[in-house]
């Protein structure tokens, strides 16, 4: 267990279903056993992200999501086609300064992921992350 693993355990304290902490280049510093995501994957956020664009969208496992909002350091997105209403995550990602913080929910709270992956990722940047 990594010390980054107490962070995914706060996430998914404060309400999130899916998440995880990368380096900007898609390696994993922790994930929730639930995230299904390729370190391609993360990288195309982050550079999607830094280039403020995502012509395809955002993919994670495979599964397309629609972007919903690109800010400069940050996007948002969600997923409409799911095997399941359970999977339909809304996904937030937020650039710090060497790591990419992603978190997703579905259901009802789905609108709170924005607020807690953004929470950690101030607290991260705020310790020179």
């Amino acid at each position: 267990m990594s010390a980054w693993d107490a962070y995914v355990t706060n996430m998914k304290a404060h309400g999130l279903q899916i998440c995880g902490i990368f380096d900007l280049q898609g390696a994993t510093w922790a994930k929730s056993a639930e995230f299904k995501v390729s370190a391609q994957e993360v990288a195309n956020i982050v550079s999607g992200i830094n280039s403020q664009s995502f012509p395809d969208g955002i993919h994670l496992n495979g599964v397309k999501y629609t972007v919903i909002q690109v800010s400069p350091n940050s996007v948002t997105a969600k997923c409409r086609n799911a095997p399941c209403d359970a999977e339909k995550y809304l996904m937030h990602a937020a650039l710090c300064k060497t790591c990419v913080v992603l978190g997703g929910i579905s259901g009802a709270t789905e609108r709170s992921a924005t607020k807690i992956v953004e929470e950690i990722k101030d607290y991260l940047v705020n310790s020179n992350f």
